[in-house]
């Protein structure tokens, strides 16, 4: 495979990026607003599919970035313009499916030709061949999701499906990672600090949910609550995991990191960050008692997305071989328990109760002498 790089590309993530990525934070609370706005299994679903679009092209933006550094100013203009389309989506992300689908479909397909024209401009051949194995699959993609705004009733459904469909299939028509030469340290940071910026975020969306009510013990402990579990999510990812995974991505062969790129840092991540959004929409949701019982649907919010997490967080293990994924994967279906602590006690205790199995988890693995 080739690996010539560019050699004016730095390995840290760049402040450009950083301000990037400021898009995506608006996203996370966007699509977090849009399960406040219909607490139900269709708004849920409509999250999910939305969240998953976004999350396949931004981490194509990740992709890029490691390939060509935003470090001259065409390539600078170009990521910016990359960022209007992002802004777009996440402004339209409450009513992609109604009003606004269409200034979605043209943000987004704005994004998937400013990232083809990204790797145009990369100074290496290799990742121009490479994306253009994917290019196609993306633009159809995109086509998709635009034609999916002028649709209505169950075809808006079933293109936004199909969108998630070429999608899925991308990664073994298009032979993805081949070709690409990825700088491995500077795609684990990338993606490391795209969680730290969900956890954050869903904080913020809490905060200013949290607003319009009086400071008195139910709220000052009911976030006190949500902040134990962003924390305990926090270690689940940074006490270690983080670096250990970089440095198994910077050892592995090149066909293991191209397995390490799209399920460890691809598709565990998106499980990982549905599993803030959705815990982050359940806390909202019950926002004005926090101390109170909840009903069900933000209880399971809340257990389900801690859940997800921890699932993510075991494939991710699993993918880049830095761990044994089992431990993570059974505390996955344990926290789903604490669905009761929030249906038959308080939002507050459910969301204590998950921070705290989390922190058990977590010590148990740092006694245990398990392999990998």
């Amino acid at each position: 495979m080739p690996t010539t790089m560019d050699p004016t590309a730095q390995e840290r993530v760049s402040t450009l990026e950083l301000f990037f990525d400021l898009v995506f934070a608006l996203t996370i609370t966007q699509v977090a607003t849009v399960l406040v706005n219909a607490p139900d299994a269709g708004g849920l679903a409509r999250a999910a599919v939305e969240l998953s679009a976004i999350f396949w092209m931004y981490g194509g933006y990740a992709w890029m970035t490691n390939a060509t550094a935003p470090n001259t100013w065409p390539r600078r203009w170009l990521l910016l313009s990359g960022m209007a389309g992002f802004f777009l989506c996440a402004l339209a992300v409450p009513r992609a499916f109604e009003d606004d689908g269409i200034v979605f479909g043209l943000g987004y397909m704005l994004v998937n030709l400013v990232h083809l024209t990204g790797f145009w401009l990369a100074p290496d051949r290799a990742p121009r061949r490479a994306i253009f194995r994917l290019g196609a699959w993306n633009l159809t993609s995109a086509s998709l999701v635009l034609a999916a705004g002028w649709a209505h009733g169950s075809a808006d459904w079933w293109l936004w499906c199909g969108a998630l469909a070429v999608q899925i299939a991308t990664p073994l028509l298009g032979r993805a990672g081949l070709g690409f030469g990825l700088r491995a340290s500077h795609f684990a940071e990338r993606y490391g600090l795209m969680i730290l910026i969900v956890l954050g975020e869903s904080l913020l969306s809490v905060g200013i949910a949290a607003q319009h009510r009086a400071v008195d013990a139910a709220l000052v402990f009911g976030v006190l609550a949500g902040l134990a579990l962003t924390a305990a999510m926090w270690s689940v990812y940074f006490v270690d995991e983080d670096e250990r995974a970089a440095h198994a991505f910077e050892r592995a062969s090149p066909a293991r990191k191209v397995v390490g790129a799209v399920a460890g840092y691809g598709l565990a991540h998106l499980l990982m960050i549905g599993g803030v959004v959705a815990v982050a929409a359940g806390t909202r949701l019950s926002v004005n008692d926090l101390m109170a019982r909840t009903t069900a649907f933000p209880a399971w919010l809340i257990a389900g997305g801690a859940a997800l997490f921890l699932l993510g967080a075991a494939l991710f293990r699993y993918a880049l071989g830095i761990g044994w994924p089992v431990p993570r994967a059974a505390g996955a279906a344990l926290v789903l328990l604490t669905v009761l602590a929030g249906i038959h006690g308080s939002t507050a205790a459910e969301l204590t109760a998950a921070a705290l199995l989390i922190a058990v988890l977590l010590a148990a693995e740092k006694r245990a002498i398990v392999p990998g």
